[in-house]
């Protein structure tokens, strides 16, 4: 009869119960490893990136345009892969402190059974949060939503399943590796005892390295007592975790090149999983390949990635080939490449014949728009439209398009028929260019140009694939190539963003820069000037369809008497040699939207080398170039106009009530780093509305500001990404009926009749 524990034995086996101590030594040696959950359980509980909607993916993860059954299956899957990772390099790495585990059968699945705690806790957060998140957020039913979780859990027991279809097999212990039965290796402790009396053992001079378990989980429902390990021989027991690391190796290396396969069909829509899962896999594949480095290289492993980052930035300085390019497509990059310096720049902008040339041109254009409109007297003359759109990602796209859909639609036409100059940054540009498209269509599409099946696509899911693509492309050797207008260009995300783009919009997109010259010069649709920003000098660069070097001319006396520098280089006369003309209107876009890091920025043809991105990183709005537009034909404006409507679409309220001062110590500490960046958009506002005041007092006809703006009701702040929730494509939508949109659809009515 099996004499009970008293109180003390209870204690000590439920301190040393092993999945207890697995969690303190996580949280003791494996900081590297809980950075990843950490970063995870952030994100679903949505304390980490809200503003740029990294909650969302994870949340409600989108496959094929849908959150549902297969996406979740396929996150699932995913974080059951992680989950994998998580327990191969905890077993690595950790498996020689807890000799027990050798005398085990299967000894890898028994530590994977007990290194449960943190992967269940994390999966009953998600359950949790993610249910929450569908009810509230993407207005799901009770039953739909409970069909969700239950395809998450199915998918995260399908991965672990097809591994432990590998492990068992696999698996062994030291009774399997020797041959040995227990009481045998009861002799062989006995002899080794009175051989080596006097000497030390070797389990004395590796205690510190051992963990006391005093019981372990044999399977998910019973307990057992840990068997004494030190009658086993110290060798033969690291043979068996030699053996087992070998097998998870094995399988590491199998996910890898699977993970790496799985990139090649990027273009299949079959193969773009959901971006969570995505980053669930970018993660496993960190995990599993420091695993496999250090079942190798031991305590040495992290000095010698660190000795190899650094040898690896230093040779990218050395040789071009390890600085991966990301390219405009349709520019000719086998030519030799343009000087990129200041006599270079004067040189482009101090040409008055070229500026006197384009400017009337653009009287042409402007002659051509508006003349049919003058009805011959002062007080019926019409009046010019700029339309100027804040970048924001999706939800500035999707806001514009409802907002052009609707003030066009309400003036009869006259809105976008008004218009001379489209100009902003980011997902407003995208918004403007594709309604423009409409209009350019409207022969054909009729009233259907402000159907909601636009704003629909519009506002589809780009994010997906592009993090798809830099999972398994763009963090690794991009080897793969596209040809683009017989010119080839290796793969990246950029390429991917444009794809999609195109996919969204029913491919009209598909154009050269050049497509639209002829349109906007016979007044059909307004100009589009597009300013994204170089990166190494912060000029910007002003790509439109038309010549426009009037907006980055400045006069001589001028230049010398204020000591003036050119801030704008104009891209069609900087790659003249280049095929300018020939860059794809997506790449132009794509320029003008760069979002660190999720897009790439587009590396351009010059000597040095420059890179560009997103245009609000100088102007959010456009405001420079509406100035200098308006100045540039002030006369003509005078002359033929009654004034100026400056329509102007923000994703973002302009005025706020100031922000609370009471600040917690971390948040004083990041405060002077922190203000700079989030009061960037308010900075730029308070310099631009001194533009404006300059402007205004400048000409002797009305200039007048409409704004149409973004405030939200039901969610905090809607997300500044390539992704859209349903409630926030509903709170979108809606914005436009709030009184203080629909009193500015009333003064536009009025200035435009």
């Amino acid at each position: 009869m099996v004499a009970k524990p008293d109180s003390r034995q209870r204690q000590n086996r439920f301190r040393y119960f092993f999945p207890f101590q697995l969690v303190i030594l996580h949280l003791k040696r494996n900081h590297f490893l809980l950075l990843f959950w950490l970063i995870l359980f952030a994100g679903v509980t949505q304390n980490f990136a809200n503003k740029f909607g990294i909650p969302s993916l994870l949340l409600a993860p989108e496959y094929r345009g849908v959150v549902g059954l297969l996406s979740y299956v396929i996150l699932g899957f995913s974080l059951g892969a992680f989950i994998m990772a998580f327990n191969i390099y905890t077993y690595i790495n950790h498996a020689h402190r807890f000799p027990f585990l050798g005398t085990l059968s299967r000894p890898f699945f028994k530590f994977c059974i007990n290194n449960f705690i943190i992967p269940i806790s994390f999966i009953v957060t998600y359950v949790w949060c993610s249910a929450d998140f569908l009810k509230y957020v993407e207005l799901k039913g009770n039953l739909e939503i409970l069909w969700d979780m239950l395809a998450f859990i199915l998918g995260n027991a399908l991965f672990i399943f097809f591994a432990i279809l590998y492990f068992f097999p696999t698996n062994k212990n030291i009774f399997k590796i020797t041959g040995l039965t227990e009481d045998q290796f009861e002799v062989r402790l006995r002899r080794r005892t009175r051989r080596n009396r006097g000497r030390t053992n070797y389990h004395d001079t590796k205690s510190k390295a051992r963990w006391r378990v005093d019981t372990y989980l044999v399977n998910p429902f019973r307990i057992n007592l840990a068997r004494e390990s030190k009658h086993y021989d110290a060798d033969t027991l690291q043979k068996v975790f030699y053996q087992n690391h070998v097998n998870a190796s094995l399988f590491e290396i199998i996910i890898v090149l699977l993970f790496f396969l799985i990139g090649v069909f990027q273009h299949n829509d079959f193969f773009v999983i959901p971006a969570a899962a995505s980053a669930c896999l970018v993660f496993t594949v960190v995990l599993m390949a420091i695993s496999i480095i250090m079942s190798r290289l031991k305590g040495w492993t992290f000095s010698i990635l660190l000795i190899t980052l650094l040898l690896v930035n230093w040779a990218s300085k050395k040789w071009n080939f390890l600085n991966q390019v990301n390219y405009a497509y349709g520019l000719n990059y086998e030519k030799p490449p343009v000087d990129y310096n200041l006599a270079h720049i004067d040189r482009l902008n101090n040409d008055l014949v070229i500026v006197n040339s384009d400017k009337a041109h653009h009287e042409s254009i402007l002659n051509e728009k508006l003349g049919s409109l003058n009805r011959g007297t002062s007080k019926t003359k019409p009046r010019l439209v700029v339309i100027n759109a804040t970048g924001g990602g999706l939800r500035s796209t999707l806001w514009t398009m409802r907002s052009l859909q609707k003030a066009d639609s309400l003036t009869g036409g006259r809105l976008m028929n008004q218009t001379a100059l489209m100009t902003g940054s980011s997902g407003g540009i995208i918004g403007s260019s594709y309604f423009r498209e409409l209009v350019l269509r409207k022969d054909s599409l009729g009233d259907e140009i402000y159907s909601q099946r636009y704003r629909d696509q519009s506002s589809n899911d780009i994010l997906n694939r592009v993090l798809f693509t830099l999972a398994t492309n763009d963090i690794f050797i991009r080897f793969r190539r596209t040809q683009v207008d017989g010119k080839s260009y290796i793969l990246d995300r950029g390429k991917t963003f444009e794809n999609q783009l195109n996919r969204n919009t029913e491919n009209v997109f598909n154009k050269k820069l050049s497509d639209y010259y002829k349109p906007v010069s016979a007044g059909l649709i307004p100009m589009i000037v597009m300013a994204p920003s170089v990166v190494n000098d912060g000029r910007r660069l002003l790509i439109s369809s038309q010549p426009v070097s009037f907006l980055s001319y400045t006069y001589p006396d001028k230049r010398r008497a204020l000591n003036l520098s050119n801030e704008n280089i104009e891209f069609n006369r900087l790659f003249a040699e280049h095929d300018a003309a020939s860059l794809r209107y997506t790449s132009a876009l794509r320029m003008n939207a760069s979002f660190p890091y999720i897009t790439p920025n587009a590396n351009l043809p010059t000597k040095p080398r420059i890179e560009v991105m997103d245009a609000g990183l100088r102007d959010n709005l456009g405001t420079k170039i509406t100035t200098r537009y308006l100045l540039a034909f002030k006369e003509w404006i005078e002359n033929n106009t009654s004034g100026v409507v400056l329509l102007q679409i923000r994703d973002t309220p302009k005025f706020e009530e100031p922000k609370s001062g009471n600040l917690s110590l971390l948040k004083r500490l990041t405060n002077p780093i922190g203000s700079f960046y989030g009061n960037f958009f308010s900075d730029q506002d308070y310099d631009m509305d001194q533009l404006y005041a300059v402007l205004e007092s400048a000409f002797d006809v009305p200039i007048e500001k409409v704004p149409l703006e973004l405030r939200y009701k039901e969610v905090d702040e809607i997300a500044l990404s390539w992704h859209l929730t349903a409630l926030e494509k509903r709170e979108i939508n809606d914005a436009i009926n709030q009184p203080h949109n629909q009193e500015a659809l009333r003064r536009l009515q009025e200035l435009l009749d």
